[in-house]
């Protein structure tokens, strides 16, 4: 799972957070909001619905 693309499909790409490492596989590691940081399993059921949208889902097959 990508968080930056779980973060995008929540409306919180604006936050202020860190990762363990810039590509997935990643958690994040500081969260500075605003908000709360979102869970495991709201991260993951945002970048499902992303992913569902075949034009996301198109681009990261064209991602090398």
């Amino acid at each position: 799972m990508d968080i930056n693309l779980a973060l995008l499909q929540l409306g919180l790409n604006a936050s202020e957070y860190r990762l363990s490492q810039s590509p997935p596989p990643h958690t994040i590691t500081e969260w500075r909001g605003p908000g709360t940081q979102p869970t495991d399993a709201e991260l993951q059921a945002a970048y499902d619905a992303w992913v569902a949208i075949p034009e996301n889902a198109a681009s990261l097959e064209a991602t090398p």
